[in-house]
This record gives structure tokens, sequence and C-alpha cells, in this order.
């Protein structure tokens, strides 16, 4: 079994797939809808908290716990980033029952970072947001499999045992319907988040999270073989941040934007070049109190560095959200019943992060 540490990070897998459900994010929206309605009156208030020492303050929601998942953010504080830009930055945690989305509608957050399938869902349901950037380029959602027994592409799974949990199953349903898979030929078996029925061989592969189960079965000397959804026709951008559509069409809101978008891409750019570092800094500083296990921090640092920056990123900057891959979330959320569209989506914040160029003017 996996001991507790491994559980925070458990939850943590549990947490990101949970609202990774496209084909529940309506359901996610509906609940929030009414929560959202309770801000309307509020969403004219500023999300800045006023100014300290000279610099304005304001507030980045995670949508989970203070662990490498957020490093960017973490280097961007303890680097100056954001003091550089003029800001006070206040990182606030989340939980597995926490909604970044009404937490910025409300104006407590200027920027918060959420899944893909709650924010559109959000949206859909009237919440004042847009999307400002993509911290994952693609959707880390995977089949892991034994290394020693790799399912490398979906028709491997063909006359295997597949686990999926509860939670899981709408991405499973649509992950099959991109890949026109017949489904009677593979055995779907309904697990949870534990990685011991995988290293067991109960099972041949289990829906995961590329950058957590396996970073637990590789600090337990269990290697594996990862088959992304987002290399087999299901694209979908992750880890999203948003903003307030009214707090983009506000000068000093829009100047706070860029600042600390412009501190995210700096720490982000710390992250990549040392991964190491930013598992340090999880671990002894800004997640001390969740006593996160160093070796399964620095493995996860590095895995989810993959998802982080690539081609697009190098020629436009991180976060960057180019045409194809809006167009790719979109359809990808389509397979599941959620409708996004292109203005749900804009690059006019990192644009003038980037002025033209790939890294902070």
């Amino acid at each position: 079994m996996i001991d507790s540490t491994d559980d925070v990070l458990a939850q943590r897998g549990f947490s990101r797939r949970q609202v990774l459900r496209t084909g529940t994010a309506l359901g996610v929206g509906g609940a929030l809808a009414s929560f959202l309605a309770a801000c309307g009156s509020s969403s004219s208030s500023g999300s800045s908290g006023g100014t300290s020492g000279g610099l304005t303050s304001v507030a980045l929601q995670f949508c989970y716990l203070k662990n490498v998942q957020f490093a960017g953010s973490f280097f961007a504080t303890t680097k100056g980033y954001y003091k550089a830009a003029g800001l006070n930055v206040t990182l606030l945690a989340g939980g597995p029952s926490l909604a970044p989305e009404p937490i910025v509608v409300s104006g407590k957050a200027l920027v918060g970072i959420s899944h893909t399938a709650e924010v559109i869902g959000a949206i859909n349901n009237g919440a004042d947001i847009k999307v400002i950037g993509a911290g994952f380029q693609k959707n880390p959602t995977c089949i892991a499999s034994l290394a020693s027994k790799p399912i490398k592409t979906p028709t491997d799974m063909y006359g295997k045992k597949i686990g999926i949990s509860d939670t899981n199953a709408p991405i499973w349903n649509s992950f099959v319907k991109a890949n026109n898979l017949d489904v009677s030929k593979i055995t779907v078996v309904t697990v949870g988040f534990d990685v011991t029925s995988l290293a067991s061989g109960e099972i041949d592969g289990l829906m995961a999270f590329a950058a957590n189960e396996p970073a637990i079965l590789k600090t337990k000397g269990v290697d594996t073989y990862v088959l992304l959804l987002s290399d087999f026709h299901y694209p979908l951008m992750e880890d999203l941040y948003i903003a307030r559509t009214s707090d983009l069409a506000d000068a000093t809101k829009k100047k706070a934007l860029v600042g600390l978008m412009k501190g995210e891409s700096l720490g982000w750019a710390d992250v990549v070049a040392d991964p190491d570092g930013a598992a340090n800094l999880a671990v002894t500083n800004f997640g001390k109190d969740l006593k996160l296990d160093p070796a399964q921090q620095k493995v996860d640092a590095g895995l989810q560095n993959a998802f982080v920056a690539d081609a697009d990123t190098k020629a436009h900057g991180l976060f960057w959200m180019t045409d194809e891959k809006i167009a790719g979330t979109i359809a990808s959320l389509g397979l599941g019943g959620v409708k996004a569209s292109k203005d749900m989506f804009t690059n006019e914040v990192l644009q003038e992060v980037y002025q033209g160029g790939s890294v902070p003017a």
C-alpha cells in the first residue's frame, strides 16, 4: 500500500483528474451557477487588496495544495519577480473541494489556476472570466503501464485489463470516441487511485496523471511506460490561468495582470531550468506543513516540465495558447459534451508580457 506521504500526492492526482471530467463539466458548472450568481453583486469589487510598501497587493488562487505543481509561483515569490513588477502577491492554496473560479469572480483573487473542463463549465454558466494562459501545453492524463509490458498505442489495450476511476470515466469515453476503439475488446475495471493494482499486475494499464502515479511508482523502483492521451487525438491544454473579463478591460487591473504573469513566466522558466530546486522549495518552504516526499517531488517536477515547455513556448513564451491548441482543446471538450469557443481564450495579457518575443520584456 502507499504510505501517508504518497497519499498526499495521490490526493493531488485525484483533485486534478476530478475536475478534468469533461463529461461532467456541465454539472460542475451548474453547481457553480448559484455561487456565481451570489458573487454577481460583488463582481465589480476590486481584486486588488490595496497597497503595501508601494506594492499593489493581489492574490493568486491555486487549484490545489502548495506542492511542486505551483513551483513557478514559489520562485516568483522568493526571487522577487512579482515585487519587481510592483506586486505583493499572496499565494492561496486550494483543495479537493475548492473551485478557483468563484474566488476570481468574487474579486478575492486577481488570477486563478484551474482545470479546463471546470473553467469552461463556469463560463458557460455565466462566470465573468477568460482564459489568459495555459500552464500545461498538453493534457498529462495518460494510460500508465509497466515498462516490461508497455501499452504504446490505443489498440495495444485490446485484450488488456485497464483500470479507470469513476471520475475518469467521461475522459475514457471521450478518448475511446476520439480513437474509434472497440471497447468490447478491452476489459475495463473500476479502480481508485492506488497504484498497487498496476504494480502487482492485477491490471495492465491505469488511467493516471503522467506527473503523479508514475512518479510514485518510480520512487518505489517500478518503471512505467506512459501513453499520453494528448498524443492520440485528444489534445487539451491544462492548468489554465483565468482572470475576470472586466479586469482585462480595466487599465490598472490589466497592468497588475501583466505583472503577475510576467512573474509567473520568469518563475516557471526557473522550474524548467532547475526542477530539483523547485522541488526543494515545495518541500522545505511553501509546502513544508504537507510533509511532502522529497524524492517524489523531484520526480514530479522533472516529469511535469515536459508539459510546461515545448516548441510553441520556445517561439512565443510560456503559457502561450496557439490557435491550433485552442481548436484542439475545443474539439476534445466537445467529445465530452462540453461546448467551448475561441472567444473564451485570449493571449492579450501574454502579448504585453512578451511584446513579440518569447521571454518577458
